[in-house]
């Protein structure tokens, strides 16, 4: 089962709650972003209604609007392992990209701590796995698919060196560079994509063999054009997107009203999607609806 949490009945629904995606199967639960506290308390009740003590965490990137939940499951002691990008371990590959003769591997490092401070404020409370170098160890059911190492040194020296900008593929470095992961529900595939750019999803992946992908940046127009034209005519192809603010911030108001036919879930107007699989993935059960009007799915 997989929920992606809205805030449209929260006490202030327009307040940026960000992302987040609960997965849950076989006892073991994976919480993909937590944005806000109020998710990651509901993430809470969730987890005791079906007896789970601990989650895995995937953070896809420290934008608050997907970081600020994960200290607090941490906190009341629901998560113990975080996946996420290290920079730290990657501070000579990021410096060959800068070459600028004026860094070297310790202001690089500090200029890391700077930027991604939340992240590293975590190092003494969870266990910090880097997706690159532990992917082995993630969940049976899910894996690390991108961004592309070369992708992301790029992104973050571009970031770091400042000289070119703070943006690449017209999104923000940290965003461009959101962990994206695959999950696997009884053999159909969901793509969970945080705020990454397209040009962040390998040309390689093809992404209309994906049942369900989430839109990048909380259903950004012009990233989800680009994801559209990439799948191509597919009406097996379920989009969810996560937002709760509509016009900032990325946001779906534009995409919703240019949908042009495609199947989308929007947690902004559905609230919770919830995507349930029956049966085992030698007999998967369920149908896509052929409108958008519920909040279940089932395939």
């Amino acid at each position: 089962m997989l929920i992606v949490l809205s805030s449209l009945n929260y006490s202030d629904p327009s307040q940026n709650h960000g992302d987040c995606f609960l997965y849950i199967e076989g006892g073991q639960a994976v919480v993909y972003d937590c944005g806000s506290v109020e998710h990651a308390k509901r993430v809470i009740k969730i987890l005791d209604q079906y007896c789970i003590k601990k989650a895995i965490a995937i953070l896809s990137h420290n934008d608050s609007d997907h970081f600020n939940g994960i200290p607090y499951l941490i906190e009341h002691g629901y998560v113990d392992t975080l996946f996420t990008i290290l920079l730290l371990k990657y501070k000579d590959e990021i410096l060959d990209k800068i070459s600028d003769g004026r860094r070297n591997r310790e202001s690089i490092g500090t200029a890391i701590k700077e930027a991604y401070n939340n992240i590293a404020s975590l190092s003494e409370k969870v266990k910090l796995k880097d997706v690159y170098e532990n992917a082995d160890e993630l969940p049976e059911h899910l894996m690390f698919i991108g961004p592309t190492f070369e992708y992301m040194i790029e992104a973050v020296a571009k970031g770091l060196d400042g000289r070119q900008g703070d943006t690449i593929n017209k999104e923000t470095i940290v965003n461009a560079a959101s962990v994206q992961m695959q999950l696997d529900m009884s053999g159909k595939k969901v793509l969970l994509t945080g705020d990454c750019t397209p040009a962040a999803i390998s040309e390689d992946i093809d992404l209309s063999e994906y049942q369900y992908i989430q839109l990048p940046h909380h259903g950004k127009f012009m990233h989800a054009e680009v994801i559209f034209e990439r799948v191509g005519i597919n009406y097996h192809n379920m989009f969810l997107v996560s937002d709760n603010t509509g016009d900032s911030n990325g946001g779906s108001d534009e995409l919703m009203k240019h949908r042009k036919g495609h199947r989308i879930q929007n947690t902004k107007t559905d609230g919770d999607i919830k995507i349930e699989i029956y049966g085992c993935s030698n007999s998967v059960q369920g149908y896509i609806p052929p409108l958008i009007t519920g909040r279940t799915l089932g395939i």
